[in-house]
């Protein structure tokens, strides 16, 4: 068994969101992992072991917080197959691992990246997001209380964009803010944000603005048990594909989030779309902070 402690979507070697990752010999209980996950107390732990199929880079995954377990996370699976790769349990072709990992919410698509010996980043595939429609009128202000920002603060200053909701496996609200000042200075409402994100049947927002062509946001979702978090990978797809749809970002950038929580984290989104298919996927580095 080898247990590890890592960052997902680190920059520069700092920031990045924590995750446990087990690499099990043998399957355990439900119980047992999740009494794991709440002794180690990250936001997710991964327990990983060998597809019951036994077919090359193929990896059965879990997932649980302390309190429960979910179906799918991104940034503990970037952990996961960093470590897999640290630990030379993925047949590599030249500069590149194509793996997938079996979870409750179906298979998913992974690809490693290298630089000689050393590890490079880890992406995971998504599927095309979802529109769900804008929120206006008295909507968008309770969101602007919620966020304790003035309506004339939501937008951005070139184009014409309003909340709106979009599903990436899970919904969020993305909302456009005018500012960088204004981004980094919200004081959030949790409790308010959890009952808007219960009447919009959604997980939470993520709020973002643009400055000098870069993209910067700040995810908010106590409906999931979580106040923010320094990189969401999922809603950082739904956030690309949104400005992507509208001609304001090129098909692949990155995100800079965390950066008012002193936890400043990277995450790279591209979209490859050609008339024979059309993916999303999202990744970052990985800092190394114990692995047993």
């Amino acid at each position: 068994m080898h247990l590890a402690w890592l960052k997902s979507f680190s920059y520069n070697n700092e920031g990045g969101y924590e995750a446990g990752v087990i690499l099990l010999d043998c399957t355990v209980s439900n119980k047992i992992m999740q009494e794991m996950a709440e002794g180690f107390d990250f936001p997710e732990t991964a327990f990983i072991y060998k597809n019951k199929r036994k077919e090359k880079n193929i990896y059965d995954i879990r997932f649980f917080t302390p309190k429960c377990e979910v179906y799918l996370c991104g940034h503990a699976t970037i952990a996961s197959f960093y470590l897999l790769a640290k630990l030379g349990k993925l047949d590599r072709k030249e500069d590149k691992s194509i793996a997938y990992q079996d979870t409750k919410a179906g298979r998913v698509k992974i690809e490693v990246n290298y630089e000689g010996d050393k590890i490079k980043n880890v992406f995971v595939y998504k599927s095309k997001p979802k529109e769900y429609g804008v929120i206006k009128d008295k909507r968008k202000k309770r969101i602007a209380d919620s966020l304790n920002i003035k309506v004339e603060d939501i937008g951005l200053e070139k184009y014409e964009l309003e909340p709106t909701i979009v599903y990436t496996g899970l919904s969020d609200i993305l909302i456009p803010v005018k500012s960088r000042e204004i981004l980094n200075n919200i004081k959030p409402d949790v409790e308010l944000i959890f009952d808007i994100s219960y009447e919009e049947d959604v997980v939470g927002y993520h709020v973002f603005t643009i400055e000098d062509n870069q993209l910067y946001a700040r995810n908010f979702a106590p409906a999931a048990g979580i106040d923010e978090e320094c990189a969401t990978g999922s809603s950082n797809c739904g956030l690309v594909y949104f400005l992507y749809k509208r001609n304001i970002i090129d098909s692949s950038v990155k995100i800079i989030q965390g950066e008012a929580m002193n936890e400043k984290s990277l995450v790279y989104c591209n979209i490859n779309e050609t008339e024979l298919e059309y993916y999303m996927r999202f990744g970052g580095e990985v800092e190394e902070v114990n692995i047993i």
